[in-house]
């Protein structure tokens, strides 16, 4: 199985393996080592403020230092990617990564430290991620969300609808 893990910056980055292929957002790699960043973002107008910029200036320079693929806006293949897959939906960093994923063919991901908390700036984005998501459960890639706190696949309550179940009750039994 061709497996990647798409690492954020948020609550349960860490729980990411030291093995296998991983992809930093951002700069998670002045975290901890990564095979790739991607980095969709525009530090040039101000929108994410003087110190975003910098540690976005840190992290290529640490990338280049190393040798590791900095994706960015220069370089992410989206003309290839919108053709592929026929829609031009992203709507932040993760789900690029997603896309590309997938464009890459991996058929597991798993994704560690991307919450999309519904109460911050991210709550407008995750419907990108849940629709990447979707993308990929729908052409047969496995997706798995490690963090308790991800919203990821989450309905709002946490319940599937119309049963009241608890998401996940599938690994539990239906009772």
């Amino acid at each position: 199985m061709k497996r990647v893990s798409i690492i954020g910056k948020g609550s349960g980055w860490q729980l990411a393996p030291f093995t296998g292929t991983s992809w930093g957002i951002t700069q998670l790699c002045l975290r901890r080592r990564v095979q790739m960043v991607i980095d969709m973002n525009v530090y040039s107008d101000g929108r994410w403020g003087e110190d975003e910029a910098i540690q976005a200036g840190l992290a290529r320079d640490l990338c280049k230092e190393f040798g590791i693929p900095y994706v960015d806006l220069e370089c992410y293949p989206l003309k290839l990617v919108i053709e592929r897959f026929g829609v031009d939906y992203f709507s932040n960093t993760v789900d690029y990564a997603i896309a590309l994923a997938l464009f890459y063919e991996y058929d597991a991901i798993d994704l560690y430290g991307v919450n999309m908390a519904t109460a911050s700036e991210w709550a407008y984005q995750k419907s990108g991620v849940d629709f990447w998501c979707g993308v990929a459960v729908g052409s047969g890639c496995k997706v798995r969300v490690f963090g308790e706190q991800s919203t990821i696949m989450k309905t709002s309550d946490g319940l599937l609808y119309g049963y009241d179940y608890p998401q996940g009750f599938m690994s539990e039994g239906i009772k």
